[in-house]
C-alpha cells in the first residue's frame, strides 16, 4: 500500500543529539582517555565548517525549490543539482560532520563511539524510509538520480 509521506518515526536531529548526550554519559561513567592528537583542532574546525555549509546549502536549496526540509513530509520536487549532486543526503552528512566536530571539540571518545550507532540508524531506518518513499513518488527519475549520486558521498 503506497504511503502519503516517508515513514520517518524519529526526528534525525534528535537522534544525533541523543547520541551526543549518551556519549557524554559514557565519558562520565567510564575512564575513557581524552581524544587528543596533533591536528585535532584543525580536523574539528574542518568538520564543523563542512557540516554547517552542507546543511545550510541544502536547506537554502530546499526552500528555493519550495519543498519540505522535514523528513516526515512528502517532497514536492526531487532536487538533483547543487549540493544534492554531491550527496543524496547532504543534511545527514552535514549533521554527521557536526556531531564528529562536537565530539572532537569535547575530546570525547564516548560521543565519537555513539556516532556509529546513530549513523547506522540514520542509514538503515531514516534514509531507507525516505528512499522507499522517493522511489514510489518519483519513479524512474529517482532511479536515475540514485545511479549517478551516492547516498552519502
Amino acid at each position: 500500500m503506497p504511503h502519503e509521506h516517508p515513514q520517518v518515526m524519529m526526528p534525525p536531529p534528535a537522534l544525533y543529539l541523543g547520541g551526543l548526550l549518551m556519549g557524554y554519559g559514557i565519558d562520565q561513567a567510564t575512564d575513557f582517555p581524552a581524544l587528543t592528537f596533533a591536528g585535532n583542532l584543525w580536523l574539528m574546525l574542518g568538520l564543523a565548517v563542512a557540516g554547517m555549509l552542507l546543511v545550510l546549502a541544502a536547506v537554502i536549496q530546499l526552500r528555493r525549490a519550495k519543498t519540505t526540509v522535514m523528513p516526515h513530509r512528502a517532497a514536492r520536487t526531487l532536487l538533483t543539482n547543487g549540493v544534492f549532486a554531491l550527496s543524496r543526503n547532504p543534511i545527514y552528512l552535514g549533521f554527521t560532520c557536526l556531531a564528529a566536530a562536537m565530539a572532537l571539540s569535547q575530546q570525547s571518545a564516548g560521543m565519537l563511539l555513539m556516532l556509529i550507532p546513530v549513523v547506522w540508524v540514520i542509514h538503515s531506518h531514516v534514509i531507507a524510509a525516505e528512499e522507499a518513499f522517493h522511489a514510489q513518488q518519483f519513479g524512474a527519475q529517482w532511479q536515475a538520480y540514485c545511479q549517478r549520486t551516492r547516498r552519502w558521498l
